[in-house]
């Protein structure tokens, strides 16, 4: 396992440089010019040169590529144009948002989606089986923009179930421990607070999860229907076990593995796609601060959010390497 990971970590590193170079050069082709952006709306001419000296912005391109690089190793991603605090400190602030969401949207999905992938491989060609397929196809096919919207205006709006933004009332006071507030408010054992925060996250979560129950509930019911051919399971059902026990203890710890695989690499994608989700929802995430970063031509900001996200979905797949070699031991037989 340690051997895994150490390769993993190293074949990390082309991928972090990759990302670092393509983002770098996008910011800075971006029309428009950062220093511009960063003096005041009067400034002269010699305001802004100095402006772009202050910030090394009159240097080569590949200067300031390497400059960042060596910064980059010293877990330096320079101080924000627009908020003049250091990258690393706004985006520990804003990230237990983003993931909290990311995870509650997760397990959203996983409870509706694992069970419904389940119950229509094992009732394939039947009325749940088109069911559930219509609703894989709506799921990937919906826009989340569209999607958060629609909530919005449906629960929120002509409704008024829900709120439509933010992350908890700006009138109550909340002392952070973890960075979570759902955590947190269980932690200190304000119930009230709990059920709160957890009316703001219900609509983003839900928008972020729809698309992906579809994807899970897919690749759920190909993973059974694939073990449920194989010839332990045939012969199970010969010996006369009950349906439950073929189910519980053949089908669903053989089909783990991908189910596993996809719901890893799904929370990857729930944390650097939610963008677009904590913009509609004026979600204080990771998302919402790049959309500004992007605005304000905030290049160090930019930049280090997009190099967090390589960081996370790196990990992420690191860890479901991680998760097979524990749930498959056919897998710790061939490592060893």
């Amino acid at each position: 396992m340690l051997r895994t990971l150490a390769t993993r970590i190293l074949g990390a590193v082309p991928v972090v440089l990759l990302v670092s170079l393509g983002i770098f050069a996008l910011v800075r082709l971006a029309p428009g010019d950062a220093a511009s952006t960063l003096a005041a709306e009067d400034a002269s001419e010699a305001d802004i040169a100095r402006m772009r000296a202050q910030w090394g912005l009159d240097q080569p391109v590949l200067v300031q590529f390497f400059y960042f690089l060596g910064n980059l190793a010293r877990l330096d991603m320079g101080t924000s144009y627009r908020y003049h605090a250091p990258v690393a400190e706004l985006i520990g602030q804003r990230l237990p948002a983003t993931l909290e969401l990311a995870l509650t949207a997760l397990l959203l999905a996983a409870v509706i989606a694992v069970p419904l992938g389940v119950a229509t491989a094992l009732k394939k060609g039947s009325w749940l089986d088109g069911l559930g397929s219509l609703l894989a196809v709506l799921g990937v096919s919906a826009p989340s923009f569209w999607v958060g919207i629609l909530l919005v205006l449906l629960v929120s709006g002509h409704f008024n179930l829900l709120p439509s933004s933010g992350r908890i009332p700006l009138d109550v006071p909340i002392r952070e421990l973890t960075g979570f507030i759902l955590l947190d408010s269980l932690l200190q054992g304000r119930f009230d607070l709990f059920r709160q925060a957890l009316s703001f996250i219900v609509l983003p979560a839900a928008t972020l999860a729809f698309g992906m129950i579809g994807i899970i509930a897919r690749i759920s019911r190909s993973a059974v229907i694939d073990v449920g051919q194989e010839e332990f399971v045939l012969t199970a059902v010969a010996k006369g076990l009950k349906r439950r026990e073929v189910v519980s203890r053949h089908l669903l710890p053989n089909a783990t593995v991908p189910i596993v695989t996809i719901i890893g690499l799904e929370l990857g994608t729930l944390i650097s796609g939610s963008i677009v989700v904590e913009v509609v929802f004026s979600w204080p995430g990771l998302g919402s601060l790049l959309y500004a970063a992007v605005t304000a031509r905030d290049i160090p900001l930019t930049t280090g959010i997009v190099i967090s996200y390589t960081f996370i979905f790196i990990f992420m797949n690191i860890l479901v390497d991680l998760i097979y070699v524990l749930v498959d031991p056919r897998l710790r037989v061939a490592r060893t």
